[in-house]
């Protein structure tokens, strides 16, 4: 998946509640209206770009995320095969084997489902299992709670936070770093695929939590 320049390339993941393909611009038009209703100001606000001004818009940002040779973007799918959202693999250093997870979009059906958790479950035993890379990072600006309780719950261990990292949409940001290395892996995936298991539902109610 990674070449000598950092070339990324998605593929094909099949899950229990859902998959993983590459990311396509025909993807567009779907993301776009489940994405930008009045009630998600707050997601894009933690965010590099957006809200788009239009469906078209945004079709041309997801045209340029598909054609970057140095990130690889998966489309999360539902069983009916229907994009709900995505995320990335970036940042590849291959010589250091380390990448990052990253750039993640979840339109607001796929928050707190089963699929959201297998997304990241599928996209992890890939880097780790299929593509043999030591160490997996995660980054969030600080104020993003969200995102920084997704990747404690999902076994990241955090590392500090970066102060004045980055400037986001104009104003300076302090960055956490989370990570996960292929040692911490085989518990973390034990966990994920326990809680995973249908049998852990009832109801669609989860019988014990995944901590």
């Amino acid at each position: 998946m990674a070449g000598q320049q950092g070339t990324l390339t998605a593929c094909t993941i099949a899950g229990r509640w859902g998959a993983l393909r590459p990311l396509a611009v025909a993807d567009a038009p779907a993301l776009y209206d489940l994405q930008h209703g009045d009630s998600e100001t707050a997601t894009w606000e933690q965010m590099k770009v957006g809200p788009f001004a239009d469906a078209g818009a945004f079709t041309a940002h997801v045209a340029d995320l598909v054609a970057d040779p140095h990130r690889a973007f998966f489309a999360i799918l539902d069983p009916a095969g229907t994009p709900l959202g995505w995320l990335c693999l970036m940042e590849a250093q291959p010589a250091h084997g380390v990448i990052e997870l990253g750039y993640v979009l979840f339109t607001p059906p796929m928050r707190r489902t089963t699929l959201a958790t297998e997304a990241f479950h599928l996209a992890i035993a890939h880097v780790f299992d299929d593509l043999g890379y030591r160490r997996l990072e995660w980054t969030c600006t600080a104020e993003n709670l969200p995102s920084r309780k997704a990747a404690e719950r999902l076994g990241f261990v955090f590392e500090g936070v970066h102060r004045n990292k980055l400037v986001l949409k104009a104003r300076p940001r302090d960055i956490a770093m989370y990570a996960m290395l292929a040692a911490d892996w085989p518990t973390r995936r034990h966990a994920l695929r326990r809680w995973l298991d249908p049998a852990n539902f009832d109801s669609g109610r989860q019988r014990a939590a995944l901590g």
